[in-house]
């Protein structure tokens, strides 16, 4: 059970290192959208490439934030049906629900792991008049959702040690 307990703790501080570093791309984000409002409004000379960025900017936080997301407990949750509930039944419906979590993601990590490649290979590009290279971001999509899926399986691993501590 140790060996567990740092693997899921090694995972953590993976998903967690990474969210904190992707979350600065907020930053520059917020640049470019303000960047471009001046831009369009103010000089009435819209940019080609804002869109483009954006859309590298807010997939990446999206795609890569999500193990960090879990880890922290920040995605959409129906706590207070459970809040009354003993620490023990919550982790079993935890357990029972956790593949409904897992299977998807590596779902996700399959298909887009092949459309990462085949982006690669074919060097794709946005369809936009700026046509940057697209990629490197369709390549994030099977990194994040293996983040994610890791940290469903540390989530799953703290699950057990809670059922089974209560349990003894």
């Amino acid at each position: 059970m140790v060996k567990l307990k740092n693997f899921a703790n090694k995972i953590d501080a993976i998903n967690d290192w990474i969210g904190t570093v992707v979350s600065y791309l907020v930053i520059p984000l917020t640049l470019v959208v303000v960047f471009e409002v001046i831009m369009r409004y103010l000089f009435n000379s819209p940019t080609l490439w804002a869109w483009d960025v954006n859309m590298y900017f807010g997939g990446l936080i999206l795609i890569l934030g999500g193990g960090y997301g879990l880890l922290h407990k920040s995605h959409v949750a129906v706590e207070f049906l459970l809040e009354k509930w003993a620490p023990r039944n919550r982790a079993l419906l935890e357990l029972i629900l956790s593949p409904l979590l897992i299977i998807p993601l590596g779902i996700l990590f399959w298909y887009g792991a092949e459309a990462a490649w085949h982006s690669l290979k074919i060097r794709e590009n946005f369809t936009s008049l700026w046509e940057p290279p697209i990629y490197p971001l369709r390549i994030s999509i099977p990194i994040g959702a293996a983040l994610f899926c890791l940290q469903g399986v540390s989530k799953f691993i703290r699950d057990i040690m809670v059922y089974r501590r209560i349990q003894k």
